[in-house]
C-alpha cells in the first residue's frame, strides 16, 4: 500500500471530541449498569468506553480509506480483529478509554489512545488526557511533540539519569509470569522507587515528562502499548522485550516481557541488575 501523509492534528481533534462528547459526560457520573465485567475482576468496561470507541472507528478510518480498525472492544468480542495488525497495510489502534478502572470509580488517571500501524508496526500515535487538555504525538522519524492545553506545542525529550539508584517507574507485574514477578520484586529496591498508576497512557506520559524513567509490562495489548512505546521511542527512549526484541504492534501479547525505558543504558541496567540478576 502506498505511504500515506498523516494528518496528525485531525487525529487528535477527533480524541479530543470523542471524549468531550462520549467521554466526559460520565465521568463521575456512571451508574451500576453502565459498568460491566470483561475478563477479570480488575478488567472492566464502561458504557463510555464502548461509545469513545464507536466514535472513533468510522471517523478514523475515513481519514485513510482502506484501512482497517483493531478496537480494544471490538476485539475484546472478537479476537480475530487482531489479526489485521499482521497483514499488510493500515491499521488504527483504539484504546477508548486506557485506565477504565480508574475512570470508573471517578480517578482522573485515564487517557484515550490511538496508533496509526503500517504492516504491523506503529508508524503515529497519539495519547490524550481529557482532564488536562494535552495530547502527546509522535510520527516515525519526526520526533515527539506535546500539545499543551493552550494550543502551544514542545518537543520531547526523555531525561536520562546517570545511574539505576536514580531511576524511578512503573513495574507492572499483575499479570503473566508470576515467577517472574517474584523474582525480581526484592530487586526493586537498588532504584529510586516505584509507583504504579494503573494506566498505561498516563505511565507513559509520565515518562516523556521524566516523572518515570522505566515501565516494564507482563501483558502487552497492542492497543496499550503501540502508542506509547512510538512515543517513547522517538523522544529518545527504548521500547523493547526482555529478549532483546523491538515491541511490534504485531507482537502476540504474552511474549517476552516489555520494558520501556528512557535511553538505551537504563534500559541495559535493568535488565542486568534488576531482570538477569
Amino acid at each position: 500500500m502506498t505511504a500515506v501523509k498523516i494528518d496528525m492534528d485531525a487525529v487528535r481533534l477527533l480524541m479530543e471530541e470523542a471524549a468531550v462528547t462520549t467521554i466526559l459526560p460520565y465521568f463521575r457520573k456512571l451508574k451500576t449498569g453502565d459498568i460491566d465485567q470483561k475478563a477479570g475482576p480488575h478488567d472492566v468496561v464502561t458504557v463510555a468506553d464502548k461509545a469513545s470507541e464507536d466514535f472513533l472507528t468510522p471517523r478514523l478510518q475515513a481519514l485513510i480509506p482502506g484501512s482497517t480498525v483493531v478496537g480494544e472492544e471490538a476485539s475484546s468480542a472478537d479476537e480475530s480483529i487482531m489479526d489485521a495488525l499482521r497483514r499488510p497495510g493500515y491499521a488504527w489502534l483504539i484504546d477508548p478509554i486506557d485506565g477504565t478502572a480508574n475512570f470508573a470509580v471517578g480517578n482522573a488517571l485515564f487517557a484515550v489512545m490511538v496508533a496509526l500501524v503500517k504492516d504491523g508496526d506503529a508508524v503515529a500515535s497519539w495519547i490524550y488526557d481529557p482532564i488536562r487538555g494535552i495530547c502527546a504525538m509522535a510520527e516515525t522519524g519526526s520526533g515527539a511533540v506535546m500539545r499543551e492545553a493552550d494550543g502551544s506545542t514542545r518537543r520531547l525529550q526523555t531525561p536520562k539519569p546517570p545511574s539505576l539508584a536514580h531511576l524511578s517507574g512503573a513495574p507492572n507485574l499483575r499479570y503473566g509470569d508470576r515467577d517472574f514477578a517474584a523474582r525480581i520484586a526484592h530487586r526493586m529496591d537498588k532504584t529510586a522507587g516505584v509507583m504504579i498508576l494503573r494506566c498505561a497512557g498516563q505511565e507513559y506520559l509520565a515518562m516523556l515528562d521524566g516523572h518515570f524513567h522505566y515501565a516494564v509490562y507482563n501483558r502487552a495489548m497492542p492497543w496499550d502499548h503501540s502508542a506509547g512505546c512510538l512515543l517513547i521511542t522517538e523522544a529518545g527512549g527504548i521500547a523493547k522485550r526482555l529478549n532483546g526484541d523491538l515491541y511490534r504492534a504485531a507482537d502476540k501479547p504474552f511474549s517476552s516481557p516489555l520494558v520501556a525505558a528512557c535511553g538505551e543504558d537504563q534500559w541495559t541496567w535493568l535488565k542486568k541488575d534488576i531482570f538477569d540478576a
